[in-house]
This record gives C-alpha cells, sequence and structure tokens, in this order.
C-alpha cells in the first residue's frame, strides 16, 4: 500500500533512477539479491532483498541512513562508477526529508456499521422465494458447523482472528457465517468492502478502530476477490493482526481447491459448510416446517435426497432445469445464449459484472444448430429481460450488478458438476475476450486460475506477463506455483525471479519444488535460506521437536547381555508374547519428570504471553514458539488447556499407565516432552541418577525411539512443520485426505481421537 507522501514518492522514484543509472546500456539490472550480497561482501549495513523492493515500491522507507548508504556504494561498484557518484549528502537530505514527513491521515469510504444492524440481503445472503408477507429470508435453521465456528468467533472476538467458510453454491455458507456473527459479535462495528478496490479503506478503518479500542469485523464474502494485487497482501494482513480484527470470509469450495498458497487462507481456520445435510440437520429443518409451515421448506424437504435444502431455498435447481430447456423453438433460445455465454466467461476468470456489449458480441455462438434463425431466437431486449427476470421475486439467471450482470453463481457450480474442468470445456473465443476485457490485475489473476484449473497454461501465461512486465512480484510468485503441477523447470524460472525482486515466500515454494522432486538437500538448502530470511514456517520447521542422539553416558545403563546363547527376541520359536515391550520404569520416571518440567514452562510463559500471538523471534514464547506456526495465534484459554496436555500425560506414569496421547496436543505434549527428556539423561546425568536410582536398571533404558513406536499411533501432528505441507490440517486438501489425518486444526486439537477415550472434562487446571 503505497503512500500518498511527496517525499517518500521522490525518494522512491531516486531510488528507481539510481538503479537504472548503475545499468550499463545494455545489460540487464542488477537483482536485488546481487545489490544485497555485494553491499554485505563489503561490510557495508546489511540488507535484505524484501527491505529493497519495499524501499523502491514506496511501501517502506530504510530505518537508518547507513542501510542507503549501504544500497548506493552497492550501487556504484555495481555499475562501476566512481565512489561518491551518488552524491551523499543530497541522498541524506532527500532521505531526511521522506522520514520527517508526516504521513497523510485517511479518511476510509466503506461501509461500516454495527453488526446487529446489518441486513443479510446486503450482505449477499441468498434469498429465497418471496412470501405472501413479503418475507425473503426463512428462519435460519441451525447446521452441524455452527456450534464449532461461533466458538471460534468466541475466541477470537477480542484479539483477532481469521475465519473462512467453504462450501458449494448455495450451500448455506453465507448464512451460517452471518448467524454466527450476529450471535456472538453483535455490537461490533462492522467494515464490508464491496470490491478489492475497497480493500486499503478497509484496512483504514480496520486500524482506526483498533487504535481507540472498538472490536470490529471484516467482512469478505467471496473472499477470493479481496486476495492477490490491491487486495489482502502481507502489509495488510500484519496491519489487520495488530489493529485485532476479526476477518469473517467466505468462498466457493472450487475456488479454495484451486487458490495457490496464500497467507491470509493459510491464517483461517477453515470450516467447511456442507450442500449436502445431515440427517441431524434435516431433522431441525422438518421441526420447523411442522412448527411454522413455511411452504418453501416443504418443497426443499422433498428434494433434500437430490439438493441441500439451502440451495432448493435459493431456487438453484429449478433455475438449472428452466436454463436447459429454454434452447428450443418457442422457447427463450437466446435468452438461454446469453446467459451461457455469461456463465463460459465467469468459468474463464471474469468474476466482475459483464457488460451488455460483451454478452452482445458472444452470445450468437451458443444459440443452437448452424441456421440460427430456424429456431426464432426472440429480441435482443426480450432475451435480456428474460435472463434478469426475477423467479419467485427474487433469484434470477443474470443478476443485474452496477452497469453489468453476472449469472447466479449456482448455475457455475452446476455446469461444473456435469461437465468437468478440462482445456476443451471454455471456447477459444472465451479465452481471447476475457484476455482483452480483463485489464485490470485482479481480473489477470482471476483468468489465470481459471485458466490453470482447465490445464491451459498457455492462457495462463498470456494473462499475468503484463503483470510481470509492470515488475509485479505476486505474478512471478503464481507463475511459479501454477507451472509446478506441468513444468518444473518454468515452474523454478518463475519463482527464482520472485526471489530476486525481494519475495521471501518463494524462497519457501522454492524449497517446496525440490521436495517434490525428491531432492531433499536442494530443499532444506531453500528451507533454512528461507529461515535466514524471516519465514515463519521455515523457521519454525528447524525448530520442531527431535530427539537427542548423543551417546548417553557410561554407567547410565548397563550393557545389553553379551551371551551368545541368550535368546533372540527376532527368533520366533523364542517369542515370549506375554513379554512386556514398552517404555522401562527408569524412562517412564524419566519422561515423568520432562511433563512436569514442561507443563511449568508452559504455564510460566502463559501467565506472560496471555492471548498474544508468539513467534521465534521478539515474541518468543518458551513451549508456545515451539509448537507450529498455525498455534502461534491461539488465545490463553487454549494454551492453557496445551498446558495441560503435559500434566494429564505425567499423571498417567504417576497412576502406574504409560503416558497414551488420547488427542492431537497430548501428541505433540509428547514429543516435546521426550525431546527434553533425550537431552536430560545427557546433559544433566546426575540429576536424572538420582531420580532413578531406587528404580531397577535395565540395558533399554532411555530407549527414546521405542517411546515413539509404542505411544504414539503415528506421527502425523508432525506434518504441521514442515513447510511443503502447509495447509495440510485443511479436510479439503489432498494430502489430508490421502493419508487421512484427523484434528490437526488447531480448533480440534483436544478433541478425542475416539469416542468415550477422552478426559474428564470437569479435572480442571493445574494453575
Amino acid at each position: 500500500m503505497t503512500t500518498d507522501g511527496t517525499a517518500r514518492h521522490e525518494f522512491s522514484q531516486a531510488l528507481q533512477s539510481a538503479l537504472r543509472e548503475a545499468t550499463p546500456d545494455g545489460a540487464a539490472k542488477p537483482t536485488l539479491a546481487k545489490i544485497v550480497n555485494t553491499a554485505q561482501a563489503r561490510g557495508r549495513t546489511r540488507l535484505t532483498p524484501s527491505a529493497v523492493n519495499a524501499w523502491m515500491n514506496g511501501k517502506r522507507l530504510p530505518t537508518s541512513w547507513a542501510a542507503v548508504d549501504s544500497f548506493l556504494g552497492a550501487l556504484e561498484q555495481l555499475g562501476s562508477l566512481p565512489r561518491g557518484k551518488f552524491h551523499r549528502p543530497d541522498w541524506e537530505r532527500l532521505y531526511k526529508r521522506a522520514k520527517d514527513e508526516p504521513t497523510p491521515a485517511r479518511t476510509p469510504r466503506v461501509a461500516t456499521l454495527r453488526v446487529h444492524e446489518a441486513d443479510p440481503l446486503e450482505l449477499k445472503v441468498h434469498p429465497a422465494r418471496i412470501t405472501k408477507s413479503g418475507n425473503t429470508v426463512p428462519s435460519y435453521i441451525p447446521r452441524d458447523v455452527d456450534e464449532a465456528v461461533r466458538t471460534t468467533l468466541s475466541r477470537v472476538c477480542e484479539d483477532g482472528g481469521f475465519v473462512l467458510l467453504t462450501g458449494a453454491s448455495t450451500a448455506g455458507k453465507t448464512r451460517c457465517a452471518y448467524e454466527a456473527m450476529v450471535t456472538t459479535l453483535p455490537d461490533h462495528l462492522l467494515i464490508v468492502p464491496q470490491h478489492v478496490t475497497e480493500i486499503p479503506d478497509a484496512i483504514t478503518a480496520a486500524v482506526q478502530a483498533g487504535k481507540v479500542g472498538t472490536p470490529h469485523v471484516l467482512w469478505l464474502n467471496d473472499m477470493e476477490q479481496f486476495l492477490g494485487l490491491g487486495g489482502l497482501g502481507l502489509p495488510e494482513i500484519r496491519a489487520l493482526r495488530s489493529a485485532r480484527t476479526v476477518v469473517l470470509g467466505t468462498m466457493r469450495s472450487r475456488i479454495r481447491e484451486g487458490m495457490p498458497s496464500n497467507e491470509a487462507i493459510r491464517l483461517s481456520q477453515e470450516f467447511d459448510v456442507k450442500r449436502m445435510w445431515s440427517p441431524q440437520e434435516l431433522e431441525r429443518a422438518r421441526l420447523q416446517f411442522r412448527s411454522g409451515r413455511d411452504e418453501r421448506l416443504r418443497l426443499a424437504l422433498s428434494q433434500a435426497e437430490n439438493f441441500g435444502v439451502a440451495e432448493t431455498l435459493a431456487t438453484g435447481p429449478q433455475l438449472w432445469r428452466e436454463l436447459n430447456a429454454a434452447s428450443v423453438v418457442d422457447g427463450h433460445p437466446r435468452g438461454a445464449a446469453l446467459v451461457w455465454a455469461a456463465i463460459d466467461l465467469s468459468l474463464a476468470g471474469l468474476m466482475d459484472p459483464l457488460s451488455q456489449e460483451v454478452l452482445r458480441e458472444l452470445h450468437e455462438d451458443y444459440l443452437p444448430g448452424s441456421n440460427k434463425q430456424l429456431i426464432g431466437p426472440e429480441p435482443w431486449d426480450s432475451a435480456l429481460e428474460w435472463a434478469t427476470s426475477p423467479r419467485d421475486a427474487v433469484t434470477r439467471l443474470l443478476i443485474p450488478e452496477g452497469d453489468g450482470v453476472r449469472p447466479f453463481d449456482y448455475l457455475l457450480d452446476a455446469h461444473l458438476r456435469e461437465h468437468r474442468p478440462s482445456p476443451s470445456l471454455i471456447p477459444e473465443k472465451i479465452w481471447g475476450m476475457a484476455l482483452a476485457s480483463g485489464t485490470e490485475a485482479h481480473q489477470r489473476f482471476d483468468i489465470a486460475l481459471a485458466s490453470h484449473a482447465n490445464d491451459r497454461m498457455d492462457i495462463a501465461r498470456r494473462s499475468l506477463l503484463p503483470l510481470v512486465d509492470q515488475g509485479d512480484i505476486d505474478a512471478l510468485r503464481t507463475l511459479g506455483l501454477l507451472y509446478e503441477r506441468t513444468d518444473k523447470a518454468e515452474a523454478a524460472h518463475w519463482l527464482q525471479l520472485a526471489i530476486d525482486a525481494g519475495d521471501v515466500l518463494s524462497i519457501r515454494l522454492m524449497g517446496n519444488l525440490h521436495f517434490r522432486q525428491r531432492d531433499r538437500q536442494s530443499a532444506l538448502d531453500w528451507y533454512w535460506q528461507a529461515a535466514q530470511e524471516g519465514d515463519e514456517v521455515a523457521s519454525s520447521y528447524f525448530n520442531g521437536p527431535g530427539l537427542d542422539h548423543r551417546a548417553i553416558p557410561e554407567g547410565m545403563r548397563p550393557a545389553a547381555p553379551s551371551d551368545p546363547a541368550a535368546p533372540s527376541p527376532t527368533d520366533e520359536d523364542d517369542w515370549d508374547d506375554d513379554a512386556y515391550y514398552g517404555p522401562t520404569v527408569r524412562t517412564l520416571r524419566v519422561l515423568e519428570a520432562a511433563f512436569d518440567t514442561v507443563a511449568d514452562r508452559a504455564y510460566d510463559s502463559l501467565e506472560e504471553v496471555g492471548d498474544r500471538r508468539v513467534d521465534l523471534g521478539d515474541h518468543y514464547a518458551s513451549v508456545f514458539s515451539d509448537l507450529p506456526v498455525l498455534t502461534w495465534g491461539q488465545q490463553a484459554s487454549w494454551r492453557r488447556q496445551m498446558a495441560r496436555c503435559f500434566d494429564d500425560l505425567a499423571n498417567d506414569i504417576r497412576a502406574g499407565d504409560e503416558p497414551r496421547p488420547t488427542c492431537t496436543g497430548e501428541e505433540m505434549a509428547l514429543h516435546l516432552a521426550l525431546e527434553y527428556a533425550s537431552s536430560m539423561v545427557i546433559d544433566e546425568s546426575e540429576s536424572v541418577s538420582a531420580l532413578v536410582k531406587d528404580l531397577p536398571a535395565s540395558h533399554d533404558d532411555y530407549d527414546w525411539d521405542l517411546c515413539i513406536a509404542v505411544l504414539l499411533e503415528d506421527t502425523d501432528v508432525l506434518f504441521l512443520y514442515e513447510p511443503w505441507s502447509q495447509g495440510i490440517e485443511d479436510s479439503d486438501s489432498i494430502a489430508h485426505q490421502f493419508l487421512g489425518i484427523a484434528n490437526l486444526e488447531a480448533a480440534d486439537w483436544f478433541e478425542p481421537f475416539y469416542r468415550g477415550s477422552g478426559r474428564d472434562p470437569d479435572r480442571g487446571f493445574r494453575r
């Protein structure tokens, strides 16, 4: 988000001019990485590519004059210019002027109101068929996901957080989000941008609300349109988190599945609103029908085996059948043709309202037959009126919006249910029109994603190249991500260009690319570089728990039997099925002590950090910073439950049982305690010897690998540290489904793995 400040703008322009001046005629401009390395080699003030990129784009100023001097010196060296070519006194005056210039205040121009004042229709809840009383919004039928969504909103209501509801078109996700917000956050200030161009104003409104301590929520229905260039980038996300903003968004499942890595989505706690209703939800709908006799529910329940209740209430299936029956003689062939043209344009990525001129130009190709006049297509005005007229005074095939129209989104999903994405799904003429009409940056990204979903990387490339020519880092990174499926070399090429331009996220993504090519060493090198540049996920990866495999000091355990005649446990004839196979009593005693020690650290840390977000830098918090990144923003109530996991497992040992985890939080607690215990026997051997002196010794003492093998069903929770598996906690991810993973979302960490296996909910906390 650039500033409007004159001196700041002049400073960024001067930096760009200096870069051009340091480039010999005909030579390529030095990359940011080369500038940074040159500065480093000469012992100048340390720079980073991301910082230099931000200076040149006007997003922020250098923190010191020494950094500016380091940059200029590197340019002089790279351009073979004499030292002092860039006159330092002039530059220092310009830098001071930019530094002292106050940032102009902005008055946000975005809709704001209290949540309890919000109209669901204004927030784009799908209306149902109108009743005689004029009601277009039926009474809400509770959904199975309600409790989890509302609990999460309650947890983040004061300190902010991202919550995202996904589901098919007309699954009811927007209504579910609205009802959860009204129930949980009724007095919050509601900020509602209508378009990606209003995101800067929305951020300003959120920051201003945060400064005066006003709780607020940012509503992002169809969240995908607010991501990417001009939308929620890293600076905007950081601003929202600092302002303690609750971000509540929705997104259609098919769009979510095709979205490349995005920080806003990664930070979100996601909830899936099912299109087909569960037996419990249907029973609640029947009870509501019996009590209120809403005839709209009668139809919805009668079709519940084939359609979701919410989509039937929104007349989706009826509209779909009407559209498919319209292209006939004496029907509405021209009206149907312009709807089909609008559907294909939207599926090609033009999600903004479509002009009538575009539809008039394209729709003729959708009229059936070679002789279009034989079917007698109706006049244009009649066709447009038919397509945009509301059915039951509510929903229509084409929805007027601004100066254009857009197809009812149910039609897009219904079309894709019958015809899966493919290179031949969308006509070439449509792709051409999309590229010609979609000139805005956010449209270019939408077209690229749509073409990638249809295996048309040629279109994706054509869509993003104009942005690449403008120096757009997001476009470089997106091409790297999109090419990964079909051309690894091209993917590496674009990611490298993004890295050279200062994009830290692309460093980690380059590591992911090598990891998926089974080049683990190269992947590790890239992850290390990303960690050095401050990427949180990569840093957390190198901080994840692991056993200490250094040699155990002599005398800590007796040697294994040396009698060659002793029976071998690998010999099936000599195996004793009744023999105990697990951690020894000394191992468990040390592990118990480790649980207690780490629990103490967790409780101590909790008192210090409370609800604040933690990290591995200035906001490091013992134990909680050592957990995966997706937990770093959890509140104190969640952290207290995590601390109790160590106590629960220690109490298992004290009760004479093995510490077998009953939930994901306890699995993570066991990993952290094993790491600490394995170091204790090496670094604190005298204390450990005193701790276990009254217990029988065994040559199997302190076999921590055995603990992992015996006490854990799997080590899936460690996937949360792996850079390549970010998002694996999402039940919609392919890796999640392939591996059969469960309960990795932070909100699910304390849910029992099996019914009846949970702890006593009334057991309380140690402190």
